[in-house]
């Protein structure tokens, strides 16, 4: 057992100098600094702790307030008649476009789930009603509205459907509501002063009277009109005034500026149908022809 501590005896204590006090003094003065730091280096440490304990629980919570909020937006996705379609609101960039016939067609999509909708489906039902769509575009505004874009195939041309047993004269356009589409769908729309310049097309010999939306014409066939039209104006300067197109027959008439008509047909090249033309007008004065000029056959060019 240790014995409490005693002063040494005076003829033991060996006399302290002042440079020894100031050294003692600084020593204490180290001491209690770096005590004081250590104090504070514990303090520091364990708020420290404290902290990160109460940051890894913070975390926890957050971690299960997320995934519970993920869970209930699914599960609102899921089950919830709130994301279902109640409103299908139709955009359209013509005036032709039958906004009610649009909403006749997506009946069936009402009441769907918004969320498991493909966008194609919406697509392709329009693309098998609707004949002269070009262009359809689907957006889901959630929680319940379908938002749906349609573009339709611009007008080609002023359709003139003509009885089949009719005499063909040339007659003034009148009041003309029937068009063609560029891909040879037949529509009815009124006529806007922008489509007043459209040019015309008599359509005759045709089997059944044609319905709006029906397909009159080929695609190949209007671009061979397209084609003839170019030909005659770049290689010869001829103008256009209207086009006549037999739809059993596959052959079409040009009129001219001049009053005369050009007879073609699709059986045989158009070059070598051009190529018959430009041979005709080195041996015949244009001058000498009233009515037409037949390129259809191939041996010969035979004109009235």
């Amino acid at each position: 057992m240790l014995e409490k501590a005693r002063r040494l005896p005076k003829r033991f204590r060996r006399p302290v100098t002042k440079e020894t006090k100031n050294l003692l003094r600084r020593k204490h003065k180290k001491q209690k600094k770096q005590h004081w730091k250590d104090v504070w280096h514990r303090i520091a440490r364990r708020n420290q702790r404290i902290f990160r304990g109460m940051w890894k629980s913070l975390a926890w919570w957050l971690a299960i307030f997320f995934v519970g909020l993920l869970m209930l937006g699914i599960g609102l996705v899921t089950f919830s008649p709130l994301v279902k379609i109640r409103e299908v609101r139709i955009q359209r960039s013509n005036a032709r476009l039958d906004i009610e016939e649009v909403q006749r067609v997506l009946t069936p999509f009402f009441g769907r789930h918004l969320f498991f909708l493909p966008s194609y489906e919406v697509s392709m039902l329009l693309f098998d009603s609707i004949q002269d769509v070009k262009n359809v575009k689907v957006y889901k505004n959630y929680p319940s509205q379908l938002l749906v874009n349609i573009e339709l195939d611009p007008l080609y041309a002023r359709l003139n459907i003509l009885d089949p047993d009719e005499e063909l004269v040339k007659i003034g356009t009148g009041a003309i509501v029937d068009f063609l589409t560029d891909q040879g769908v037949y529509v009815v729309a009124q006529l806007q002063e922008k489509e007043k310049a459209l040019p015309l097309i008599r359509l005759v010999d045709w089997g059944v009277r044609p319905i709006e939306g029906d397909k009159m014409v080929n695609l190949d066939f209007l671009v061979r009109v397209r084609d003839t039209e170019r030909s005659l104006s770049e290689q010869f300067g001829h103008s256009i005034e209207t086009r006549t197109i037999f739809l059993r027959a596959q052959e079409y008439h040009l009129s001219l500026d001049n009053g005369l008509d050009l007879w073609f047909d699709t059986r045989s090249k158009l070059e070598d149908q051009l190529l018959r033309y430009r041979t005709f007008l080195r041996s015949i004065d244009l001058e000498s022809v009233e009515d037409y000029i037949d390129l259809r056959l191939s041996d010969r060019v035979v004109y009235k």
